[in-house]
């Protein structure tokens, strides 16, 4: 199976550039091309939040019309620069059935690896965290299904990443998923948005990774104090797969980088 991973757009209305640099709309729209042009053809798109930046109608309208590209199944959750009513009203159809109004959880068992997306949101700030009850929902729904591979997805990544003003935008409560995912040794993979670059780590057993942003990226700026910057490094995406036995991960750009040429 194949999971392709898209994150980050942070949707704008075109002319309103994200710190005055970034027209994010078009970046989404490319990488929507070169998904559709991706072979083989992945199974299912998982967007791993920040679908917008500022939370507003008009953004989730353009959004909206941006994602109707894909012809594949298609499927979001949150991130902390969305704002869970207009995500439910506007992009229910990249939903799945979601646990209650304020916790756009799901599960979606449709495919031969189980994929269940959190919601991480904490309303007005740029941390996340999954709450007590959620992640007894997520306990629940693993230990009955221990039978079937299972990649999970959130916005805000499970593990400290290195980049100081990242990390203190961080998941309060990953020790307590991480506990949960060491109780079921059925998980394969968390994977997560937020950073706006690859990373990986891992939590309990599993694999974790970030992804890209299909927009503008964080540099590697590892010093504690380092300042909070972004950069235009290549757009790109992430792409899974489940051989029945193995989880693998690439890194992909977006952009024409020219013709391949042959060793030798």
């Amino acid at each position: 199976m194949r999971i392709l991973q898209l994150s980050d757009p942070h949707v704008r209305v075109p002319g309103d550039l994200l710190s005055g640099r970034v027209e994010t709309l078009p970046y989404l729209q490319r990488a929507i091309v070169a998904v559709e042009r991706f072979r083989p053809r992945p199974d299912v798109v998982l967007i791993t939040g920040d679908i917008v930046d500022g939370g507003g109608a008009d953004e989730y309208r353009l959004a909206k019309v941006a994602l109707e590209q894909l012809t594949l199944p298609t499927f979001l959750l949150p991130g902390n620069h969305d704002e869970r009513g207009l995500c439910r009203e506007l992009m229910g159809a990249w939903l799945g059935e979601v646990r209650a109004d304020d916790c756009l959880a799901y599960v979606l068992d449709q495919f031969p690896v189980r994929v269940i997306a959190l919601d991480s949101v904490i309303p007005g700030t740029g941390q996340g965290r999954l709450g007590g009850e959620q992640l007894q929902w997520l306990d629940r729904l693993l230990a009955a299904g221990r039978d079937r591979p299972t990649l999970i997805g959130v916005h805000h990544p499970p593990f400290e990443v290195g980049i100081g003003f990242m990390d203190r935008l961080d998941l309060v409560d990953r020790n307590d998923l991480a506990t949960v995912i060491g109780r079921h040794p059925q998980v394969v993979g968390v994977v997560a948005g937020h950073i706006h670059r690859t990373i990986v780590g891992r939590l309990a057993h599993a694999v974790a990774l970030t992804a890209p942003s299909t927009a503008h990226q964080i540099p590697l700026d590892l010093t504690p104090d380092g300042p909070a910057t972004f950069v235009f490094e290549p757009p790109g995406f992430l792409l899974h797969e489940w051989d029945g036995r193995v989880l693998r991960s690439h890194h992909v750009y977006v952009g024409d980088y020219g013709r391949r040429f042959p060793f030798g």
